[in-house]
């Protein structure tokens, strides 16, 4: 596969996962994942690489010899077959730093002084580091996926002399120049940016504005608190990726929605940060059952696969158990794929409409030929979509938009898929899309971590979100020794029962600034509602209500 050129690569992350669940990679997984690309491919889905994610790699070894006893023999297997297929393999490094990793010996003299990160322009490290790189290309590797970057680190004796910037911009200089220089002789060589290359981070906030200020300096980004990235990472990646998948600062039901929502809004941060769309990775495409995709299963798969395609990143990262996604799957993931591949042939992808964070309908218009379209709203929206006739190719079950030549009306929280030309691509059965009515309560206690509401109604549904004194959302993440956010919506019913469905019911590693709860009663009652957080950033608990029109 000539570089420049779109790629569909298979990653095997989340179908393992040794960081937020328990599930470790293993030679029979990847094998096992290998065997159900090929089946998925033989259907016509697209898989032009093979990325072996992290946790592949012996803990003593410098990224040189594979874990025992999970590869008793080492990649051979997986590279012979990737070769055999016409297959790039990839692999999966940190960048400058030990994470699961010990120290080699020839990287001592770069380590800080908490055996962490590793400095880039003093001691052994960066040069090895390059030999580690060509001797994993020399045995085909081509793709190299880099991640958790700690520019920061240094010795302490340089720490003692220079700044923290000085080192942060020393360390990014020797970085970037030596992998621009790896790929000058590695022209095949395809990088993939990932977690600590950002100037400040933007991963876990979508309610701050879009901001870049061309010149500015990193010390100043970090006093100005502004969402930030380089653009002259370009010079040595490929791609730069924009978060790994989490829910919003968006409420939303079902709450994969809000998941979706999020890789549009960071991909818009990054658009705005001066990158071109095809060179983000909106890493949007996340299926397994394990705990870093919040055990999503397969849900929602078919908005996750349009929109993480609409986004226009060149390199395409399809993360999760290939398991999930039976023949019939595969089908329809290869006509989506080449639907937007003729799509992509016209025209790039481009953003237009509102700020997804901000709960603006928004969408991502493809070569003139596609239009993926979002409403992140909880009411029906009028959304102004690119002139032209389109016709409705897919959208989520529950409400069949109405489609004009210059707009769209969505339901609440549902896309759509247009396209010029008439296409059948069906409608996404797993997301439901219900029409709500705002509804009126009274609040009966509040103070800093709680708030009790009263409420008349039978089938409801309770959005809670947590702000601090500036007005500004709380990410709230959950206790190590519980299963859910400590943000906890306590619903009773004066007679008579009632069914509950709380959309966030799962142990969200990234954390969530917002609570949704569906209830439901065979007769209009009196709900009661207690809303408490034990995070100590919480000012207030911001409360909605809706009735189910």
């Amino acid at each position: 596969m000539a570089k420049g050129k779109r790629l569909s690569i298979y990653g095997n992350w989340s179908a393992y996962d040794e960081l937020s669940d328990g599930v470790p990679l293993t030679e029979e997984l990847a094998m096992r994942q290998f065997d159900e690309m090929l089946r998925l491919r033989g259907l016509g889905a697209r898989f032009d690489a093979y990325l072996m994610d992290a946790f592949w790699f012996a803990p003593d070894g410098g990224y040189r010899q594979w874990r025992t006893p999970n590869w008793p023999e080492g990649p051979d297997r997986w590279l012979d077959r990737c070769r055999a297929n016409g297959i790039l393999p990839g692999l999966w490094f940190t960048a400058n730093t030990l994470c699961h990793l010990e120290p080699a010996s020839q990287w001592s003299d770069s380590a800080d002084e908490d055996q962490w990160g590793l400095c880039c322009f003093t001691g052994g490290f960066m040069a090895d580091y390059l030999e580690v790189l060509d001797n994993w290309y020399a045995r085909g590797v081509r793709i190299f996926k880099i991640d958790f970057a700690s520019f920061g680190a240094a010795p302490a004796s340089v720490k003692a002399e220079m700044s923290e910037y000085a080192i942060r911009r020393r360390n990014v200089d020797a970085f970037r120049s030596a992998i621009v220089g790896f790929r000058a002789n590695h022209p095949d060589a395809l990088f993939m940016a990932f977690n600590g290359f950002e100037w400040v981070e933007y991963m876990n906030r979508t309610d701050r504005p879009l901001a870049h200020l061309p010149g500015l300096e990193w010390q100043e980004a970090v006093d100005e608190g502004l969402q930030l990235v380089d653009p002259n990472w370009l010079a040595a990646f490929d791609s730069i990726y924009s978060g790994d998948p989490r829910p919003a600062d968006v409420p939303t039901a079902p709450f994969w929605r809000s998941v979706d929502i999020y890789g549009d809004h960071t991909t818009r941060v990054l658009e705005e940060a001066g990158l071109p769309l095809n060179r983000i990775d909106s890493c949007g495409f996340m299926a397994g059952p394990t705990g870093t995709c919040y055990w999503r299963g397969k849900a929602m798969w078919k908005g996750m696969l349009i929109l993480t395609l609409a986004r226009g990143g060149d390199l395409t990262v399809f993360y999760g158990d290939l398991s999930l996604f039976d023949d019939e799957d595969g089908r329809w993931m290869a006509s989506v794929q080449a639907l937007f591949e003729v799509a992509y042939a016209a025209g790039p992808s481009s953003s237009f409409g509102g700020i997804p964070g901000a709960i603006e309908p928004y969408g991502w218009l493809v070569g003139e030929r596609l239009c993926a379209v979002v409403n992140p709203r909880p009411e029906r929206a009028l959304v102004p979509i690119p002139a032209g006739q389109w016709s409705l190719a897919f959208c989520d079950v529950g409400l069949v938009p109405e489609v004009y030549p210059e707009q769209i009306v969505l339901g609440p929280f549902q896309m759509a898929l247009l396209s010029r030309d008439p296409v059948d691509l069906g409608v996404q059965n797993d997301c439901m899309i219900v029409e709500m009515s705002p509804a009126a309560f009274e609040i009966v206690e509040q103070s800093k971590g709680k708030l009790v509401a009263e409420a008349a109604g039978k089938d409801m549904r309770i959005v809670a979100a947590i702000r601090d004194k500036s007005d500004g959302l709380v990410r709230n993440f959950p206790p190590a020794d519980n299963p859910v956010l400590s943000l906890s919506i306590a619903v009773s019913l004066e007679a008579g029962a009632f069914s509950v469905d709380d959309h966030c019911a799962r142990k969200i590693w990234s954390g969530a600034s917002w609570r949704c709860v569906d209830v439901s009663a065979d007769e209009v009652g009196v709900y009661r509602f207690e809303c408490t957080s034990s995070d100590p950033d919480v000012d207030r608990i911001e409360l909605r209500l809706w009735h189910r029109s």
